[in-house]
C-alpha cells in the first residue's frame, strides 16, 4: 500500500480552489459605459449578473469587459456575481457591494 503525504494532496487541491476575484466598478453610473475587472478566469464559461438579472455573458481571458449599464435607480447595495453559464445557481465570485449613481 502506497501512502501519499497529506501535504501533497493539499498542494494538488490548491489550483482547484484558486480565488476568482470580481472587482466592484469605479464610480458606476446608470446608463453609462463602465469597465468590470476580475482576476483569475475560471475554465468554465461564465456570465456577470447584476442582482439576479442576466446582464452580460463572458468567456474572455482578458480580465475585463467594457459594457453599458442598464438604466438603474440610484442607491447602494448593488453587487455583481460571476455565475456558471450552465448553472446560474453556482456562483463563482461576488464583487464587493457598491452604489449606483444616476
Amino acid at each position: 500500500m502506497r501512502v501519499i503525504p497529506l501535504f501533497s494532496l493539499i498542494a494538488l487541491a490548491a489550483p482547484l480552489t484558486s480565488a476568482f476575484a470580481l472587482s466592484a466598478p469605479t464610480n458606476p453610473t446608470s446608463d453609462e459605459i463602465t469597465q468590470i475587472h476580475w482576476g483569475f478566469t475560471p475554465r468554465t464559461l461564465w456570465r456577470v449578473r447584476l442582482q439576479g438579472n442576466h446582464w452580460r455573458e463572458s468567456s474572455t481571458n482578458l480580465g475585463q469587459i467594457t459594457t453599458l449599464w442598464p438604466v438603474l435607480p440610484a442607491g447602494a447595495g448593488y453587487q455583481l456575481r460571476a455565475v456558471d453559464v450552465t448553472n446560474v445557481d453556482r456562483v463563482l465570485a461576488f464583487s464587493p457591494a457598491f452604489a449606483m449613481a444616476v
